[in-house]
């Protein structure tokens, strides 16, 4: 066994209220019962403890002071927090986010690009305003015209309406007289006189034919004629007229009311003059409308046979 020093040994102690022996570490008296008092501590323990930890920190600042003079650094500003606002959510095609879209009723976000904002090529920039007229072009576009219930644009497709040159109609020489009323005009014949059929003038063949009733003399000039009724008036471009009986005389009238009631009447118009027409004879009419277009005869062929006429077109200019 090694040698203890005497400081290894526990230190006795004795009771202040009987003197009974205690040992170091007991704390109350085994004979009465008394708390018995602690170890006394060295007053100068504390002082010292903190007297050390203010060196310490007094070494550190200036250690760390030399340091930044040293290297002519400020010293750093104590951190500070600062609230940023979170950052604006666009949406796709840069149009602001739903919760910024205007409301129902409001007037919708209009692309435009802005003389002077700073933006470079031809990025848009919306504003509200009223949209732009439409442009007489034929156009389709798309542009965004509301949002989903998820939040997502949904593009309208527009056509820009177009602005048309309305055309002409095209027209063609039409046969007016066709299938129309053709009546014999003979004011001066005897009230029971056979006047033929006119009808065979406009049923659109040359195998058939009206002739013309022998009235008075034979060498008499001829004092009647067949007219066609419009119905309404019209303007003839040209009167082609078909014969069996070619070598007779004609005289071409038009009216617009009436018919007149003799040859002499103003109400009728003298439009043409032919003689001795062919078997076809085309006459070329002044530019008027007229209702009643008469072919007067005013001679018989000189073979002496009585005047005929197979076919009386009237031809105008027509829509086709």
């Amino acid at each position: 066994m090694g040698y203890r020093w005497p400081m290894d040994s526990p230190r006795e102690r004795a009771c202040p209220s009987c003197g009974a022996p205690a040992a170091g570490p007991q704390r109350w008296c085994l004979e009465c019962g008394h708390e018995l008092p602690g170890p006394r501590r060295s007053a100068l323990r504390p002082v010292v403890g903190i007297a050390t930890t203010l060196a310490v920190l007094v070494g550190a600042a200036s250690a760390g002071g030399y340091t930044l003079l040293r290297h002519e650094k400020p010293l750093p500003s104590p951190a500070q927090t600062v609230a940023q606002a979170p950052p604006a959510t666009t949406a796709p095609g840069g149009l602001p986010p739903a919760s910024e879209s205007p409301a129902p009723g409001s007037t919708p976000y209009v692309p435009s690009t802005t003389p002077g904002s700073g933006l470079t090529g031809s990025t848009p920039t919306y504003h509200l305003g009223a949209p732009s007229p439409p442009r007489h072009r034929s156009t389709t576009s798309t542009h965004p015209s509301g949002r989903s219930s998820d939040g997502s644009l949904q593009p309208t497709t527009e056509t820009t309406p177009t602005t048309t040159t309305p055309t002409t109609p095209q027209l063609a020489l039409t046969d007016v007289a066709l299938g129309a009323a053709a009546v014999v005009y003979a004011p001066y014949a005897p009230a029971d006189a056979d006047l033929g059929d006119p009808s065979l003038t406009v049923d659109g063949s040359t195998a058939t034919a009206w002739t013309a009733p022998a009235l008075g003399a034979a060498s008499a000039h001829p004092q009647l004629g067949v007219y066609v009724d419009l119905a309404d008036k019209q303007k003839i471009h040209t009167l082609v007229l078909h014969t069996p009986t070619p070598g007779m005389n004609v005289e071409i009238y038009g009216a617009t009311s009436g018919p007149p009631s003799a040859i002499t009447d103003p109400g009728w118009h003298h439009l043409a003059s032919r003689a001795h027409v062919k078997a076809k004879t085309s006459v070329r009419l002044p530019n008027r409308a007229y209702r009643y277009v008469l072919v007067w005869i005013v001679g018989a062929p000189a073979n002496g046979a009585q005047a005929a006429i197979s076919e009386l077109s009237l031809l105008s200019l027509q829509p086709e």
